[in-house]
C-alpha cells in the first residue's frame, strides 16, 4: 500500500492527524480497486458489463470516495502539489496493478470480491473509513441504511445490574470508559473522529423515579441544576423509553485538557429504570478557537443520538428476569 503523506487542516469530516494514515488507505484501496477493474475490462473485453456492475454496486453503497478525498488533499497540499503528488501517486499505484498476475478465474473472482465489498463486506478499518467518508455529512444515514453494530451488557460491572440491548453505527469504534458510571463509549470515525456516545448507567439510592418526578426536574429552576458545573443549559424535555419515564438536556461546556480549552456540545438522554438511571450522551467538541465547527457537528450528530437511543431495549422487561434484589415500592425522587 503506497502511504501518502501530508497533515491535514481541513475539517469536512473533522480530519485529524489521527486518520491520516487510515484515510491514505481508503484512497489506495478505492482507486486501486477501479485501476483493477479497468485492468480486467482491457484484458478480458466480455468481462467488462460485469467490472461496470462491480463498479456501480460498489458505488451505489460508499459513492465517489476520490472524489471527496481529493479536495481535502489539495487544501492541505495547494493545487501545484497536489498535482504532482497526484501524477507520482498514480503512476506508482498503476505499476504495482500491472505488476500482478491476471488469469481469467483471479479477474472472475476479483469481480466477485468487489460485489461483496458493495454489500459491505470489507475489511476493518477500511470499513469504517469507507462509511465516515461516505456519511460524513449526514451522520444518522448510516444508521438508517442498516451499517450498525450491536451492543449488549450482561450486568455485571459498570452496568451495575442492568442488561441493556442497543446498536451503534458501524463506523463508531467502541472502547471502555474511564469513569466508573461509563458503561462503554464509542467514538466516530473508526475511532479517530471529536465525536462521543456514551452509555451510562447510574444508582438512585434505592430510589425510583415516576414521570411526576421527571415533570419536576424539568422546571425551569430545577433543569439548570442538572448541567455541569460551567455548563450553558439548551434545550430540554421529557421523553420515554420502554414506556419509562426520562428526559433530555443539550448543553455547551468548555473544559481545560493539557493546557488546551477544548468545547463541547452535548445532548444526554436520562431514563429510569427501577433505580438505575440509564443515560445516552452524544457530544461533539474540538478547541475552543473551532466552536463554529463544532456547532455544526452537534446538529449533524443529533440526528444519530435520537436514533441510537430509540434502539435501546431492556430485555429484562420481557424475560421476566430480575437483574438484582430491585426494591418493591416507589419512593421520593432523590437528589441526582
Amino acid at each position: 500500500m503506497i502511504t501518502l503523506c501530508f497533515s491535514f487542516n481541513a475539517h469536512s469530516i473533522e480530519l485529524n492527524g489521527s486518520n491520516q494514515s487510515g484515510i491514505s488507505e481508503v484512497y489506495g484501496f478505492v482507486v486501486g480497486q477501479q485501476m483493477t477493474l479497468d485492468r480486467i475490462a482491457r484484458r478480458y473485453p466480455d468481462l467488462a458489463r460485469e467490472a461496470l456492475l462491480a463498479r456501480l454496486t460498489f458505488e451505489r453503497t460508499f459513492g465517489d470516495i476520490p472524489s471527496k478525498i481529493e479536495p481535502m488533499l489539495k487544501k492541505a497540499l495547494g493545487n501545484d502539489k497536489y498535482l504532482k503528488f497526484q501524477a507520482d501517486f498514480e503512476h506508482k499505484l498503476s505499476g504495482q496493478v500491472e505488476r500482478e498476475p491476471l488469469s481469467r478465474a483471479t479477474a472472475k473472482t476479483f469481480l466477485e470480491e468487489v460485489r461483496n465489498r458493495g454489500e459491505g463486506d470489507i475489511y476493518s478499518p477500511t470499513l469504517e473509513f469507507l462509511l465516515s467518508i461516505k456519511f460524513g455529512e449526514f451522520p444518522a444515514e448510516e444508521f438508517t441504511k442498516a451499517f450498525r453494530q450491536n451492543y449488549r451488557t450482561d450486568g455485571s460491572g459498570k452496568s451495575r445490574g442492568v442488561v441493556v440491548e442497543m446498536q451503534l453505527p458501524r463506523s463508531w469504534k467502541g472502547m471502555d470508559g474511564y469513569r466508573p458510571h461509563i458503561v462503554r463509549k464509542w467514538k466516530s470515525e473508526a475511532g479517530t473522529g471529536m465525536e462521543l456516545i456514551m452509555l451510562q448507567v447510574r444508582e438512585t439510592e434505592g430510589v425510583y423515579i415516576t414521570r411526576a418526578d421527571v415533570a419536576e426536574m424539568i422546571q425551569p429552576k430545577e433543569i439548570k441544576s442538572l448541567v455541569p458545573d460551567g455548563g450553558v443549559l439548551g434545550d430540554y424535555g421529557m421523553v420515554s423509553m420502554e414506556n419509562l419515564p426520562g428526559y433530555f438536556v443539550d448543553f455547551s461546556l468548555l473544559q481545560e485538557r493539557a493546557g488546551m480549552v477544548i468545547y463541547q456540545k452535548m445532548r444526554q438522554y436520562n431514563f429510569f429504570y427501577r433505580d438505575r438511571m440509564i443515560a445516552v450522551h452524544c457530544s461533539a467538541g474540538s478547541l475552543e478557537s473551532e466552536y463554529e465547527s463544532v456547532e455544526l457537528q452537534f446538529e449533524k450528530v443529533k440526528p444519530l443520538c435520537a436514533q441510537v437511543f430509540n434502539s435501546v431495549v431492556l430485555p429484562d422487561k420481557y424475560e421476566g428476569v430480575e437483574p438484582g434484589d430491585w426494591a418493591e415500592e416507589e419512593k421520593a425522587m432523590p437528589a441526582i
